[in-house]
């Protein structure tokens, strides 16, 4: 698959003055609230956006809602940042890496106390359609071992082929009883991160989880997995796109400002040297002095005044 139109996007963003740092994280904050909203809504979640947000700035509930949908945000907000934390250390990364993402994830939501961050030891089915099982409890320690091997090792892959494929690998071996989708697009998004890329945020309205859930399926039965970076790709040239739109208009408000404050520095400059008004003291003094020599000498006086009329 080819990422050319995304290389070209990315040097773009990339060529762009850079925000200031109160910038950068408020765009953050926002992208990491919908993270968060839609990455629990695609499980299920029925807070909205503005609930989940209004939930983790004011600590407010509103009423008639699940606690485990609240317990659900707080986890998968202390989950991100670590995440986060993790996108910028330069390690190789352990299969006590992954299963500590997936506890903090799960963490109060745990569907089998104690559960949270370990390797599940029975079978489980994708929704809607049990006649597959996810790998067997058997093999998931060997399964994840090879996972991360690939991960660690694979430094040929266009990075956000690598996030698409971290995703997909990782939520095929479904290795904990619960999580495992919102612990591989952390993942994922966590791959983008270390790359210099935005964040992506799989929308959970009725079409685009659709798109979503048939791009894993068709690569789960055909062992193709072009759909699916396809579709992780659409989703980062969107946020490429964004970004650069945000850094375009910034960079043109800080051009005005520049000028304004030139304009300013300029007119403070032309007032301060340049300005000769009558009361400046030098030009009092040479003007008294032309007229003390017209008292002396009026005869030049009156023939300087035949020769202008000349």
């Amino acid at each position: 698959m080819e990422f050319n139109e995304i290389d070209r996007l990315k040097t773009e963003m990339d060529n762009y003055r850079p925000l200031s740092l109160t910038e950068v994280k408020e765009i953050e904050r926002q992208k990491k609230m919908d993270h968060i909203w839609s990455s629990s809504a695609i499980e299920g979640n029925t807070l909205t956006k503005y609930e989940t947000i209004s939930f983790l700035e004011t600590g407010l509930t509103v009423s008639g809602k699940p606690i485990k949908d609240y317990l659900e945000i707080l986890d998968l907000n202390e989950a991100f940042d670590f995440v986060k934390e993790l996108s910028t250390q330069d390690i190789q990364y352990t299969l006590v890496d992954i299963m500590d993402i997936n506890r903090i994830a799960t963490l109060k939501t745990s569907t089998s106390l104690g559960e949270a961050g370990k390797l599940r030891r029975i079978d489980v089915w994708p929704n809607g359609f049990p006649e597959e099982k996810y790998v067997s409890p058997s093999k998931i320690e060997d399964e994840m071992k090879a996972f991360l091997k690939w991960y660690n090792e694979d430094k040929t892959l266009h990075p956000v082929e690598k996030a698409a494929l971290t995703h997909f690998k990782l939520v095929s071996i479904h290795p904990f009883i619960d999580g495992n989708g919102r612990t591989s697009r952390l993942l994922m998004n966590m791959e983008l991160m270390k790359h210099g890329y935005p964040i992506i945020n799989i929308q959970p309205d009725k079409e685009s989880r659709q798109a979503y859930m048939e791009a894993l399926q068709v690569g789960r039965n055909t062992n193709d997995t072009t759909k699916f970076v396809k579709l992780v790709s659409e989703y980062v040239k969107s946020e490429l796109s964004e970004r650069i739109e945000i850094l375009k208009f910034n960079q043109k408000e800080d051009i005005k400002l520049e000028k304004k404050s030139q304009s300013s520095i300029f007119s403070s400059f032309e007032s301060k040297v340049l300005d000769k008004k009558p009361n400046n003291k030098f030009e009092e003094r040479l003007q008294k002095a032309k007229a003390e020599q017209k008292k002396l000498n009026p005869s030049q006086s009156t023939q300087e005044t035949k020769g202008k009329k000349l």
